[in-house]
């Protein structure tokens, strides 16, 4: 399944998600990923679907949802840029169907001119923007050994440059990683330098790849709030899930899961959707754990807590 949804998102409304690469590929580890640690970490584009499967699914999930829908996001289980097919599956979208078509990337591959190229017909692109020094850009976001901080960011600024449509900035703040307030200072210097259309400030909100990560505290989210302008994500989204192309509630419990986690009563709304009790024995199974984070409960496969790491 290439394309699920529509699902509830802060910034985007009623989005239907696409995933046009393999699951947890990306050339960041973020410590905060909400989908674990990165399996294949990599800066190397691929096809690695048939083009024509990925647009059939969009077009199952978009025409079960008309007038239900207000972007189709190009997100990923990792970074979609990663995909060759990118720019071909963003053209085909705005040819046949009437919704906004956003991007959700870390940026980190944008000083590559096809990837510049194959996001110039979309309609927003949404940037990590979430660190000004070398050290940080590390130990945050753990990159692929070939990215280098200099060039990500050189490269986020030239796209700003030629890209037509939206940018967006995304700010996620990691207590005691980027909130410094000298650091968070740097960084709005950057993140001038690309006059975003809009800037999200984020915290973790769902459980993160490593345990030590945390929210910062509310002050700091005041003070990051006041400093960059933007809008504040760092509640829980609300809304329902698209459930209509699921035939049951294991399907659509473990499909949605693997790429938004699940809080405990989110789950259990799907099930009573279904009006199947499944989400007991799928706990039972190994293959699914629950996970407390922020003083609520969470539902996640199990690899996404003990992920491993390969480096292509």
């Amino acid at each position: 399944m290439y394309a699920y949804g529509p699902v509830p998102s802060r910034r985007l409304g009623r989005s239907v998600g696409v995933s046009p690469i393999p699951e947890k590929t990306c050339s960041y580890s973020c410590v905060y990923c909400q989908l674990g640690r990165t399996k294949t970490l990599t800066t190397k584009r691929h096809s690695f679907f048939p083009k024509e499967a990925v647009f059939a699914d969009i077009e199952k999930v978009v025409r079960a949802n008309e007038g239900k829908i207000d972007y189709i996001t190009f997100v990923g289980d990792g970074e979609p840029t990663l995909s060759l097919d990118l720019g071909a599956l963003i053209h085909e979208c705005k040819q046949n169907f009437p919704y906004k078509v956003a991007v959700i990337t870390n940026g980190s591959l944008l000083w590559m001119e096809d990837v510049r190229q194959d996001l110039r017909e979309a309609d927003v692109v949404n940037i990590t923007m979430a660190t000004s020094d070398p050290d940080t850009f590390k130990g945050m976001h753990r990159p692929h050994g070939s990215l280098r901080f200099e060039q990500v960011w050189q490269g986020i600024q030239q796209f700003a440059a030629e890209f037509k449509g939206q940018i967006w900035a995304e700010i996620m703040l990691v207590d005691m990683v980027n909130t410094d307030t000298e650091a968070m200072k740097s960084l709005k210097t950057l993140i001038d330098s690309v006059h975003p259309e809009r800037t999200y400030v984020m915290a973790p909100t769902r459980p993160p790849a490593e345990p030590w990560v945390h929210m910062p505290r509310p002050e700091t989210i005041l003070e990051a709030l006041a400093l960059f302008g933007g809008e504040n994500v760092t509640q829980l989204e609300e809304g329902s899930f698209g459930l209509d192309e699921f035939h049951s509630a294991v399907e659509a419990i473990s499909e949605i899961c693997r790429r938004h986690p699940l809080r405990i009563a989110q789950a259990r709304t799907i099930e009573a959707y279904f009006a199947q009790r499944t989400l007991d024995r799928l706990i039972a199974s190994g293959k699914f754990k629950i996970i407390s984070y922020q003083n609520r409960k969470y539902v996640l496969p199990s690899e996404f807590v003990f992920g491993k790491q390969e480096q292509s």
